[in-house]
């Protein structure tokens, strides 16, 4: 999918600035592509109002854009268990068990 296309098939998601509607069928025109960065021309089908916006390209980490497969293969059934295990006696809040911190001790 080329850039052009890219940008069109996300406008969608956005609404025009000046009649809310949808950019689902925006003309876009490539202004300019440099350093990390495009400018492009929008153009809103609705309302035919046009504005210039400013696009961060993001390299995908992959070439396929997918992460690449753990090398230790698939999860056992002993790791199951051990996530159980932990999560049975972790008594922390959500941000402490994304951040891996230690489970506080339960009081008594």
């Amino acid at each position: 999918m080329n850039l052009i296309a890219l940008i069109k098939e996300r406008a969608k998601y956005y609404k025009c600035l000046a009649c809310s509607q949808a950019l689902a069928d925006c003309q876009v025109k490539l202004l300019n592509e440099a350093d990390g960065h495009c400018t492009v021309e929008v153009t809103c089908a609705n309302c035919g109002v046009s504005f210039v916006a400013v696009l961060l390209l993001k390299k995908a980490k992959h070439p396929d854009g997918l992460p690449k497969a753990a090398s230790d293969g698939p999860i056992s059934g002993d790791e199951m268990l051990d996530v159980h295990q932990y999560m049975k006696a972790f008594s922390g809040s959500m941000k402490e068990l994304v951040r891996g911190r230690p489970p506080r001790q339960a009081s008594s």
